[in-house]
């Protein structure tokens, strides 16, 4: 008898959270045998009365409309719009772009730029080797760059200079001089992964990284406290070209003397550097530059300077292998302030940053894996039985040939080229994001929400578009039956005018020609035509066709939508107004029809529109008719009173 408790007491649990589930979330509507529930239908209740319309529905109203929303999603999946390539596609690339910001946290670029804050209090020396390789390398191609790094941390581990490795081995070419030596800097100074690697590794150690220039091998030569930011301002002298240094120090060295005596003097140190200074970047803000750190890319006895001086003070001449300077301290700070505008600055710069972007997906996949409990047994991979378990992530399990077909389909002929561990790390966090994308409708109302509004959305788009607005646009006959039918409503109240504006230059052949055709041309299309042939070919009357001398608007015009019409057909009280200075001529052609449209065409957008909503109406009732619907009206009205 107890075998039977524990069962029981489960089944009983599962009967519980069950109606539990459905008394929190119930169902408000059932369309064609499709449950919609209250959070799905106030997500799109909401979300319509928060969109700003013209015109408000009542509840009720808005029941009809999203029943007959639903009976038309229901028309698109009876007739298989959600199996074509086109759809699928379509909604594939939606849901990419919406699922992103709901897998990975938002906290990542906070942290990103917590991490460049606390690294710019510091600043690292280092030095590196580096193999070049192509970004988009072949696996072969990243294996050969491996050995050769390989072999050169054989080399050092031997007792080798890095020093003397760098000037030979290293494929960046300043390395032939100063021996990879790249002196100090600090966060966002360099590309991410070798930032990463250099802020990350102890004084004296070796660290290896991969950017998109290729495999760098770095040593850590220092690491040192920023000495904060200082705003300086330089006059610069360029030496001459092709001259030797001290030949071009004694060339130059009058000019920047007297420079400096003026200065000695009293005179304003940003307006000098305006007018002498021939450093053209500067010398337009008063030879000012923007805050600078101590490792800033300038020569080393540039940044002696700048940060030897205090706020205020002027530099003598100093000379750097480009020329003479005077430089003026006009602040320093500690570091910069963590304001709203850095914060923004910086996370302007992490969104232009890929790699930085990639270490944190990283992060955010290695924080999944633990909480969906994924699991290795890495003893298995040996194993010549390919559909023995090698993986489980939550309940789902992973066999040794889904990892094999991976590493077919990712890396093809070249995957033997590809350390086991590597692969296997790719095939884990490719199958983390895919177990976590399929689960985030389920697990995230909000985006399960939003995936649903684009799902139906793109649904109903082909066949609304059938059924209504295509139909509307090219339904001729029913179009004008359906104006015959209801012309009345078409009426205005005050006289409108259909014809022709014509402006044009005050040329008495133009003027003449123009008058003629539309003198003797009852049809404005017509005329339009002979203006075309007549005057648009004729050299004299249109010197320049791309600069035509007249310009000819057809319409029908309402009060106050032209002022020359307003005054000369509808005759009411306007004031003239000043024509075009190389168009003074103005002329209208037409008639003024009292109380309403001519014919169809005259109204046309407005008769379209109303055609499609006729159109949209037959069709719900007809859905209506095709598919079942079903109101829980207890649970709307508790709905519709929550809203009071």
């Amino acid at each position: 008898m107890k075998k039977n408790l524990i069962p029981i007491s489960v089944l009983a649990l599962a009967m519980f959270a069950s109606a539990n589930a459905k008394e929190k979330n119930p169902v408000v509507m059932t369309i064609n045998g499709q449950d919609v529930t209250r959070a799905e239908f106030e997500y799109f209740y909401n979300k319509n009365n928060e969109q700003d319309v013209a015109e408000e529905k009542t509840f009720d109203e808005y029941v009809e409309l999203f029943v007959n929303y639903k009976l038309k999603v229901q028309e698109a999946l009876s007739r298989g719009v959600d199996t074509t390539k086109a759809y699928i596609d379509e909604l594939a690339g939606y849901r990419k772009q919406l699922a992103e910001p709901y897998l990975y946290s938002p906290e990542w670029k906070k942290q990103a730029v917590q991490e460049i804050l606390d690294n710019k209090k510091y600043e690292v020396r280092a030095a590196h080797i580096l193999i070049s390789l192509e970004e988009n390398a072949t696996p072969q191609k990243v294996a050969e760059a491996q050995a050769k790094l390989d072999s050169v941390k054989m080399q050092l581990a031997a007792g080798a200079s890095f020093d003397s490795l760098a000037r030979v081995v290293s494929q960046d070419p300043s390395a032939a001089h100063n021996g990879g030596d790249l002196g100090y800097f600090g966060p966002m100074q360099m590309v991410y992964p070798f930032e990463e690697a250099a802020f990350s590794t102890p004084v004296g150690q070796i660290a290896e990284c991969r950017s998109q220039f290729g495999l760098h091998l770095l040593k850590i030569i220092d690491r040192r406290e920023s000495a904060g930011e200082v705003l300086v301002a330089h006059i610069m002298k360029m030496f001459p070209r092709n001259v030797q240094k001290p030949v071009a120090m004694k060339q130059t060295q009058h000019f920047i003397d007297s420079v400096y005596a003026v200065l000695q003097g009293g005179a304003d140190f940003a307006k000098v550097a305006a007018m002498c200074s021939e450093d053209q970047y500067t010398a337009k803000n008063g030879g000012a530059y923007p805050w600078l750190n101590s490792s800033a890319r300038f020569p080393q006895e540039w940044l002696d300077v700048a940060f030897e001086l205090q706020p205020g003070e002027i530099s003598k001449p100093f000379t750097t292998d480009f020329g003479w300077h005077i430089m003026k301290q006009l602040d320093r700070r500690k570091e910069a302030p963590a304001d709203s505008a850095t914060l923004a600055q910086l996370e302007a710069q992490i969104d232009r940053d890929p790699a930085r972007k990639a270490h944190y997906a990283k992060l955010q996949e290695d924080k999944w894996m633990q909480a969906e409990g994924l699991k290795v047994n890495e003893k298995m991979l040996s194993n010549k039985n390919r559909n023995k378990l090698l993986m489980t992530i939550g309940k789902q399990k992973y066999t040794l040939k889904q990892y094999d077909d991976f590493c077919a389909e990712k890396y093809g002929a070249e995957a033997e080229f590809v350390p086991q561990q590597q692969s296997l790390d790719a095939w884990k966090r490719a199958e983390i994001f895919a177990y976590v994308d399929a689960n985030l409708a389920d697990r995230n109302e909000e985006f399960r929400n939003l995936y649903k509004e684009y799902h139906d959305g793109i649904l109903l788009f082909d066949v609304a578009s059938e059924e209504v607005w295509d139909k509307a646009s090219a339904d001729t006959v029913g179009l004008r039956n359906f104006f015959a039918a209801n012309k009345a409503k078409y009426k205005w109240d005050k006289p409108r005018f259909k014809g022709a504006f014509i402006e044009c230059a005050d040329d008495e052949l133009l003027v003449t020609t123009l008058k003629h055709i539309y003198d003797n041309c009852s049809d404005i299309q017509e005329c339009a035509n002979q203006v075309r042939a007549k005057v648009l070919t004729d050299s004299i009357l249109t010197p320049n066709p791309k600069q035509p001398r007249f310009h000819i608007v057809n319409g029908l015009y309402a009060p106050g939508d032209n002022n020359t019409v307003d005054r000369e057909q509808l005759h009411l009280d306007i004031a003239a107004t000043a024509p075009r200075s190389n168009m003074p001529i103005q002329m209208t052609y037409g008639r003024v029809l009292a109380d309403g449209p001519e014919v169809m065409e005259d109204v046309r957008g407005a008769v379209v529109t109303d055609y499609q909503d006729y159109l949209e109406a037959e069709w719900c009732k007809k859905l209506r008719e095709k598919f079942t619907v079903v109101l829980n009206n207890e649970e709307l009205n508790k709905i519709k009173a929550a809203q009071k």
